[in-house]
């Protein structure tokens, strides 16, 4: 038998589907901050881009590293824009195409052409959509032709004081050439920067007309 509380989950969307992969979504604590240092804590507030040395492990063990940044717009409005991930093109330049393939429920799946590492490649990426919990999480699509070995990631936001936003980021992309790791993890952590200050910019340049009509849809 249910219980109440179940009932009352599910009916607030809070009970997700059993094919959605909840396990890719780190717990950062109720205020995001978890997995920080007090220096990276400290360099957020100064608005700094934190790319932490040490990883977060996942709960199915995999390890990520995750990004802090803080936004200057409301979550509800840096949720509109990140949880529509075909509109990428429009703030990261290394993506040349971006098309929705396919839409079903809160599950997205998008075609990328992107330039990373000096390669022209494409995949297909399937995206679980958290509204819930302004978070969202993805993954390679199996079944697509994909220059992608493997592929995961995740944007958590968290509402701050005034009308800012904390976002969690992680990715972690394994292409099918080869390269040294440590030029990979160095390559990484300078395209994590170099992504998130573009996404920032993006959002924080969103005039307030545009923001009453980006809040609306």
């Amino acid at each position: 038998m249910i219980s109440i509380l179940s009932w009352l989950l599910l009916l607030s969307g809070l009970i997700l589907r059993g094919d959605q992969p909840l396990e890719l979504l780190p717990d950062f604590g109720p205020d995001g901050l978890a997995g920080l240092s007090r220096e990276e804590k400290e360099l957020l507030l100064t608005e700094e881009i934190v790319v932490p040395r040490e990883p977060t492990i996942l709960t199915d063990g995999k390890t990520i590293i995750a990004a802090a940044v803080i936004i200057n717009q409301p979550v509800e409005t840096v949720w509109k824009i990140l949880s529509q991930p075909e509109r990428q093109m429009d703030y990261l330049k290394e993506i040349k195409k971006s098309r929705l393939v396919k839409e079903e429920g809160e599950e997205k799946w998008v075609y990328f052409e992107v330039d990373i590492y000096g390669f022209s490649i494409h995949y297909t990426v399937r995206h679980y959509l958290y509204p819930q919990l302004k978070s969202l999480a993805w993954e390679l699509d199996p079944e697509a032709e994909n220059d992608l070995s493997y592929l995961l990631g995740f944007w958590r936001l968290y509402p701050r004081s005034e009308g800012k936003t904390l976002a969690r980021y992680g990715s972690q992309i394994v292409p099918k050439f080869k390269l040294a790791r440590a030029i990979v993890q160095y390559l990484y952590r300078s395209r994590v920067k170099s992504s998130l200050l573009a996404v920032k910019k993006y959002l924080e340049s969103i005039p307030v007309n545009e923001l009453l009509t980006c809040c609306a849809w």
